[in-house]
């Protein structure tokens, strides 16, 4: 389980092409893994192991796997932009005042005294970047778990925010659609 959650935050830190390629094997893995099961329970049935015994188990792991799985995707999101803040933060800092654009960012957006880093472009215009934030506002977009997030924090940057998560004092991570 462990090894299948560190597959996916790698996968995920290295990007999208990376999570078609993981995705299907961890998948694949898991049924080659249910059928072991399966046969190694038929094996020793005679001995007076229930047949679905070792499958049951496998089952019964599925919503550990899914937590670990949930908790490796989360964190391959938030902790790059982390480790870029944290390395590059002079960067960012001269940045907000009209210095030249960190490494790795894609773009700089600024709405009212909030400044966005573009670090991630996705599908159909979706994006996540560094946010800095002096209002500390953007700490209200805890949108998972259908958390409401309040208007004017939703619509800061013309994308809806999905979800933000404190990185530093007023910095973020920004997740958009």
């Amino acid at each position: 389980m462990v090894g299948c959650a560190a597959a996916l935050f790698v996968a995920n830190a290295l990007g999208g092409w990376a999570m078609l390629i993981v995705v299907p094997v961890l998948g694949c893995l898991w049924i080659w893994l249910a059928l072991g099961g399966i046969v190694e329970g038929w094996r020793h049935r005679a001995a007076g192991v229930p047949a679905l015994m070792l499958p049951a188990i496998g089952i019964l792991v599925v919503p550990f796997a899914g937590f670990f799985a949930n908790h490796a995707l989360y964190w391959s999101h938030v902790a790059p932009s982390w480790w870029r803040l944290r390395s590059d933060h002079a960067a960012f800092e001269a940045a907000i005042r009209g210095g030249p654009v960190p490494p790795d960012v894609t773009r700089i957006e600024r709405a009212r005294q909030r400044t966005a880093f573009r670090t991630v472009d996705g599908f159909v215009g979706a994006w996540a970047g560094i946010v800095h934030d002096p209002t500390d506002r953007m700490a209200l977009a805890r949108g998972w778990n259908n958390r409401p997030i309040p208007d004017d924090v939703a619509a800061a940057f013309g994308n809806r925010i999905i979800w933000c998560q404190r990185l530093d004092s007023h910095w973020f991570h920004c997740q958009f659609e």
